[in-house]
């Protein structure tokens, strides 16, 4: 069967800027299929389109029912058995079990209330949920961001097995792991193309390097045209001048030899305008990827951050015990461990914002600390309202999220109306837009592109802060990261 996307256009109401402009293509819905594309190019705007909660021009053509992952659960409160059940009702009890086993769900979690599972259990439940189902599309959006790694891996695991789905997603281990396909959602075209995140980055990176070299070649070509019709108009200006006191007749074929000339003349400048135009659509896909900076502090201690025998506590239940570690100055450490295992608490306590650990925790004096917390939802108003609230410099803090693909227009957008993906990068603006001591980021990438995923590892490469993240993308991980991970254990 097949998905087949045939002259769509769709531009948001208020919007001057379409998302989709008479694009087509088609693909077969037995793929395993990765949808990429920077922030804000219309990813989840395509799944839904096809789910017709928009209207549009142009067509979709799809057999299958497209369903959205994640869904709404109507009641939190209720077994999780029966959230599934609701969310596949033509799905027997012993096929929600099968694919709940798939996934490492135990028959404790399926019984217990959903509101009381892990974010990581409550994905796990809501796939195993749609891929019950026969006869649907299943259009899957950004599972991974309340993964730990071994969920994900599980995850990439689970999907590698299943035939037929659109994933969006920004991990590009998970995506190695378990698509077939990718369609690209690129600048000014789109790309149906064989093969994983890999695949493709290698076939960006050849076209970019290609429209890169082509574009030199264009430049040098053009300032040879400009240099031409100066030459030309100088030439005809002055023959046409040298018409005073000469006789009539010899004044006309002076006039005719002018004319001529400056006929060329015209003729180079059109190229000229031919050449520059080809210049200005040639190089229609090259990601440009500003560079990103950040102020880092040094501190006058060598130890930063030191937690011995230290304990996360909600009410009587001890998620973590026993966590004890040491950051010095120049550290970059990854916390991880199982969902529920209290990292976020961790962090938010070291920051002083809340959190649950005791124990001996000791923070060097006067250290200043730029953090970014998991969550978007806290943000509300505008961008300029924004700023005042986080007290940064207004032309630093758009500099850097121009250099993120970050467009001019959205900075006139209320942040609710923003993607998941623009909110982020407002919490990452904000937190490089700080000098600091200590770097803490709570799953900084959760929606983030895989351009500006590059561009923050490249970044810390180059100004060496101190760090201290919690973050499930492996590849991240194992580029930024300077000692072993602090692990934490249920």
């Amino acid at each position: 069967m097949q998905l087949n996307v045939r002259d769509l256009s769709f531009t948001y109401e208020g919007s001057y800027t379409p998302v989709f402009n008479h694009v087509s293509f088609h693909v077969d819905t037995s793929w395993r299929l990765g949808l990429l594309g920077r922030n804000g190019r219309g990813k989840t705007t395509l799944l839904r389109l096809m789910q017709g909660l928009h209207a549009f021009s142009g067509h979709i053509d799809l057999s299958l029912q497209p369903v959205y992952f994640p869904f709404e659960v109507a009641d939190p409160e209720q077994l999780t058995l029966f959230v599934m059940q609701a969310a596949a009702p033509e799905a027997e009890d012993w096929q929600l079990i099968r694919e709940c086993s798939l996934l490492q769900l135990t028959d404790d979690a399926i019984y217990r209330p959903f509101s009381t599972l892990s974010r990581g259990e409550q994905t796990k439940a809501l796939l195993a949920a749609l891929f019950a189902r026969e006869d649907v599309y299943p259009l899957i959006d950004e599972p991974t961001n309340h993964l730990d790694a071994h969920g994900r891996e599980l995850v990439a695991d689970y999907l590698r097995r299943k035939d037929g789905f659109l994933l969006v997603s920004h991990d590009r281990a998970f995506l190695n792991r378990c698509i077939d396909h990718v369609l690209s959602l690129n600048k000014s075209d789109i790309w149906v193309m064989q093969g994983n995140y890999d695949t493709w980055e290698e076939r960006l990176t050849q076209q970019n390097a290609y429209e890169q070299a082509r574009n030199e070649d264009l430049k040098h070509d053009i300032r040879r045209l400009e240099e031409s019709a100066r030459r030309m108009a100088t030439w005809s200006d002055r023959l046409e001048a040298t018409k005073i006191g000469t006789h009539a007749a010899d004044r006309g074929a002076i006039g005719a030899q002018a004319a001529a000339m400056m006929k060329k003349s015209l003729n180079v400048l059109h190229r000229r305008e031919r050449a520059i135009e080809e210049k200005r659509t040639l190089l229609h896909n090259v990601e440009k990827v500003g560079e990103l900076k950040l102020t880092n502090l040094r501190h006058p201690k060598s130890v930063l951050i030191d937690v011995q025998e230290g304990q996360v506590r909600y009410g009587d239940r001890i998620v973590a015990d026993g966590v004890s570690f040491q950051l010095r100055q120049g550290d970059r450490a990854a916390l991880t461990g199982p969902n529920g295992s209290g990292k976020s608490s961790i962090l938010k306590a070291l920051c002083g914002t809340g959190g649950a650990l005791t124990g001996k925790v000791n923070i060097a004096g006067n250290l200043v600390i730029s953090y970014v917390p998991q969550e978007t939802d806290s943000l509300h108003g505008d961008l300029r309202e924004f700023i005042q609230r986080s007290g940064v410099d207004e032309t630093l803090f758009k500099a850097i999220l121009r250099n993120m693909d970050f467009g001019r227009e959205l900075f006139d957008q209320p942040i609710h109306a923003m993607s998941q993906g623009q909110k982020k990068k407002l919490l990452l603006a904000r937190s490089l837009c700080i000098p600091a001591h200590l770097y803490v980021w709570d799953e900084p990438l959760n929606y983030i592109d895989v351009y500006s995923r590059k561009q923050v590892e490249a970044l810390i490469a180059a100004s060496q802060p101190t760090l201290l993240v919690v973050e499930h993308d492996a590849v991240f991980l194992e580029n930024v990261c300077t000692r072993p991970a602090i692990e934490l254990k249920l």
